[in-house]
């Protein structure tokens, strides 16, 4: 279980790193409303990513899928939140 939930917090800061150098390469700037809810939206797509599939993988025994699942939607909310936290309050 450790491995698939350190694989879920790599895949969110990964979507967070590479979210934000991709605009930076493109040369987009977010206005302050928009970089404050894309770390949420972002935390949205997540978890529906990790509710589909943590529990139809084979990586877990079966009654591992569903709270890894369920913890891996919590730390997306948890770490993307703070995020949008830390830009709220720094601008």
């Amino acid at each position: 279980m450790a491995a698939v939930l350190a694989g879920g917090i790599i895949v969110i800061w990964l979507a967070l790193s590479g979210g934000r150098a991709l605009l930076g390469a493109l040369g987009v700037t977010l206005h302050r409303r928009a970089a404050l809810t894309a770390p949420l939206a972002l935390a949205a797509v997540e978890s529906a990513l990790f509710l589909l599939a943590v529990p139809a993988g084979e990586l877990l025994p079966e009654p591992q899928r569903w709270p890894a699942a369920w913890a891996l939607v919590v730390l997306a909310w948890l770490i993307n939140g703070a995020v949008s936290a830390r830009l709220w309050r720094h601008d």
